[in-house]
C-alpha cells in the first residue's frame, strides 16, 4: 500500500454554487449544460446530480463568484423554461480540499478530514474525490477555521 501523503490544504472562498433544480432526466442533458458553459470559457468544480425522482434530477455545481450570474444566463439561453423548476445561486460558499499522493490508496484521508471538519463544527455539502485530492464544499464564513483544522489534522502524517 502506499503511504498517505498530504502535501497541502488549500482553499477558495471566492465561489458560488449554482443548483438546477428539477432538471429533465435524459441522456444527453449534462451534456448539454456543461458544454454551454464550455462553449462559453466557464469552468465548474464540485458537480453533485441527485439520484432523482419524477423523471428529473437536480444538478448542483460551484463556479467562480464573480462568473456566477453569467452562468444563470447561459443556463436560462440553453434550456426552455420547462426543461427544469428552478435555478438558484448561493454566493456564501467555499472550497476547502487537501492534496497529496496516496491518498485513494489510503482509505483513511476522507475519515481524518471529515473528522476535522465535524470537530469544529463545519458541515460538508459538496464532495469530490481523485487520486490526489479531496475536496468540499463548505459555508464561505468556515473556510478558514476549516484550512486551520485540516492543517492541524494533517499535521503530524509523514
Amino acid at each position: 500500500m502506499e503511504r498517505m501523503l498530504v502535501n497541502g490544504v488549500q482553499s477558495n472562498a471566492n465561489t458560488a454554487q449554482i443548483s438546477v433544480m428539477s432538471l429533465k432526466d435524459e441522456p444527453g442533458v449534462a451534456a448539454k449544460l456543461f458544454g454551454a458553459l464550455a462553449e462559453n470559457n466557464l469552468n465548474v468544480e464540485l458537480i453533485l446530480q441527485s439520484i432523482g425522482r419524477d423523471k428529473t434530477k437536480d444538478m448542483s455545481f460551484v463556479v467562480l463568484e464573480d462568473v456566477a450570474d453569467q452562468v444563470v444566463e447561459v443556463l436560462k439561453k440553453t434550456f426552455d423554461e420547462s426543461d427544469y423548476a428552478s435555478i438558484s445561486v448561493d454566493k456564501e460558499v467555499g472550497i476547502v480540499s487537501i492534496r497529496g499522493a496516496g491518498m485513494m490508496s489510503n482509505p483513511g484521508a476522507a475519515s481524518m478530514m471529515f473528522e476535522a471538519l465535524y470537530g469544529c463544527g463545519i458541515n460538508i455539502e459538496m464532495i469530490y474525490t481523485s487520486e490526489i485530492k479531496i475536496a468540499v464544499s463548505i459555508r464561505r464564513n468556515k473556510v478558514d477555521r476549516a484550512v486551520e483544522a485540516l492543517k492541524n489534522k494533517f499535521a503530524d502524517i509523514e
